[in-house]
């Protein structure tokens, strides 16, 4: 007679800190691996699903926002056209817009601009949702022969990073003419442009450098002689800043490295990376603080048309590098190119879309799994 087997007892179910110390090893960059961990059981579906979770994953561990793609302009049979290209074959890429052109992308928001047909044509700004495919069209405004605008979070209503993408918001715009400087700031809590300012500035307004927010102010870059104008929000002044040493107009603004102002310029062979910044002696002043060689941020044979440069606090970023061969993303800590960015060429006007996005479907109030999640973007 053979002795009775005991069945085996299941293993013990892991603590909830030890899971949560596991999935937030995933990262940022693979979304639906983190879907599907959650979705092995109820009790990781629990835990991703809440709200502590979700604010240590992009807080914690991984601080920068996620890159869900690129928002390139284009000319389309005399007018301009903006389309979304996705980075991951989760989303859908959006039919395009045309008649607008893409100014801004930040937070999960693209800032378009319908072009007027002539002058006296009211100037119109809308706030874009590639994701959703939602669009909210701002009241007009007066025609103008240059502009430049960039979308920011309204940091005196905000809560944190996380909720920025679908809390109030501010548009500052700035429009040249005839009849002078015109400079606005939108709020999408009174849904109202408030008064207008006026400014003198030396140059145009640069309308192909995308403008950069830091702090509570907005700079946006002048040509003819390259100049960079810094918006004050909080007082409506306006101030000229030099650039630092540079050898042709190739410039980027940027957040530098600490979460002050940025620049990136071209001298001779190298990509040069500065940091506005004070000095020893009290005064603000540029500082370099990396330089990459230019042949290594792009493929072999490869001429460099365009630059952009999405730069974060803690020293990361992406930059575009649009050239005769297409548009490529690179390192802003190795300034060693990435990857070839698909469906975009190099002498197209590109912006990064980035946002702090959630990839976990929510769970609706009377479920209590996976089962009953419903897919929320």
């Amino acid at each position: 007679m053979r002795p009775r087997t005991r069945a085996a007892r299941p293993p013990p179910e892991l603590m909830d800190d030890i899971v949560e110390e596991i999935l937030l090893r995933i990262p940022p960059a693979d979304p639906a691996s983190l879907v599907r961990a959650a979705a092995s059981c109820k009790q990781w579906w629990r835990l991703v699903s809440g709200p502590g979770f979700r604010r240590r994953w992009f807080r914690g561990i991984h601080r920068a926002p996620l890159m869900l793609g690129a928002i390139r302009s284009i000319l389309y049979n005399g007018r301009t056209n903006v389309s979304f290209v996705p980075a991951f074959p989760f989303l859908q890429p959006r039919a395009g817009r045309r008649g607008w052109r893409a100014l801004d992308s930040r937070d999960g928001r693209v800032l378009l601009h319908r072009e007027p047909r002539c002058l006296r044509e009211k100037n119109v700004l809308a706030i874009w949702n590639p994701v959703t495919d939602e669009q909210r069209e701002l009241p007009a405004l007066p025609g103008f022969s240059g502009i430049c605008a960039a979308v920011l979070c309204d940091a005196s209503a905000a809560g944190d990073n996380l909720a920025c993408s679908s809390g109030p918001f501010l548009v500052a715009f700035i429009g040249s003419g005839h009849e002078g400087t015109c400079i606005r700031v939108y709020s999408s809590e009174s849904d109202a442009w408030g008064e207008p300012a006026s400014a003198w500035y030396p140059g145009y307004l640069n309308k192909k450098v995308r403008g950069v927010c830091v702090g509570n102010a907005v700079y946006f870059a002048l040509r003819a002689i390259t100049r960079i104008l810094e918006y004050d929000l909080g007082t409506g002044g306006v101030t000229v800043i030099d650039p630092p040493p540079m050898s042709s107009d190739l410039v980027a603004l940027m957040t530098a490295e600490g979460g002050g102002l940025g620049c990136a310029t071209e001298k001779g062979c190298r990509l040069q990376m500065w940091s506005r910044e004070v000095g020893s002696d009290g005064l603000m002043g540029w500082w370099q603080r990396k330089a990459f060689r230019l042949r290594t941020m792009k493929p072999v044979g490869c001429d460099i048309l365009k630059l952009h440069v999405v730069g974060f606090e803690d020293g990361g970023g992406i930059i575009y590098v649009g050239t005769d061969q297409g548009s490529f993303t690179t390192d802003l800590k190795s300034g060693r190119y990435l990857r070839k960015v698909e469906g975009v060429g190099g002498s197209e006007d590109i912006l990064p879309y980035m946002t702090c996005y959630d990839p976990v479907p929510r769970v609706a109030s009377t479920g209590e799994g996976p089962s009953s999640a419903v897919s929320s973007a």
